[in-house]
């Protein structure tokens, strides 16, 4: 299997176990990374005022999810960009960049992971205490940018360049599900 790009020289792209060996490499620190970051954020930012009543703090998560878009849109405007400029109108005609490719993978995983992620912080945030709420903000920052980690990555050092941006999505959209799923949960019970 050849490189992603001429960048990627060097990296184990076609050997499995050298592959799993150098994003196995990166978990170690993203993982727990993620979940240090948040509650490190979440210890030391304030807890927000004037939001006592559950819509407030809806509206507080749906207006929030503009921050966790702010990556999907930026790369829809460089593809839409790159499209133009490279002459790459069709699609279908497959006359695409390395590069444009790239952007477009990204921006379907990021919208991807956008669905996830907002499908747990809206119904997180009806769960969530008044003084909890300051979570919402702190996790759609986080998700922008791990989306840039990943963005980021993936064009510098292809397809393996994404595990650190993979990872700390990934982490964070795990925690939310579960975070969200225990306390429905505990909302049925009661």
């Amino acid at each position: 299997m050849s490189a992603d790009l001429p960048e990627m020289a060097g990296h184990p792209v076609g050997d499995k176990v050298a592959r799993q060996r150098f994003m196995g490499r990166t978990i170690w620190v993203m993982v727990p990374g993620t979940y240090l970051l948040l509650w490190a954020a979440y210890a030391i930012l304030p807890p927000l005022q004037g939001l006592e009543e559950t819509s407030a703090r809806l509206l507080l998560a749906v207006r929030w999810l503009l921050v966790a878009m702010i990556p999907y849109a930026a790369v829809c405007i460089v593809i839409l960009s790159a499209r133009f400029f490279e002459g790459a109108h069709n699609p279908l005609l497959g006359g695409e960049s390395e590069r444009l490719k790239i952007h477009c993978r990204v921006m379907q995983n990021t919208l991807e992971q956008l669905v996830w992620f907002a499908l747990c912080v809206v119904p997180l945030a009806t769960y969530l205490a008044p003084v909890q709420a300051h979570l919402v903000p702190i996790m759609c920052t986080f998700f922008a940018l791990a989306r840039i980690v990943y963005w980021w990555g993936y064009l510098r050092s292809g397809t393996l360049g994404r595990a650190p941006g993979v990872q700390l999505t990934f982490s964070l959209n795990i925690y939310l599900l579960v975070l969200t799923l225990v306390l429905f949960g505990k909302h049925l019970v009661s």
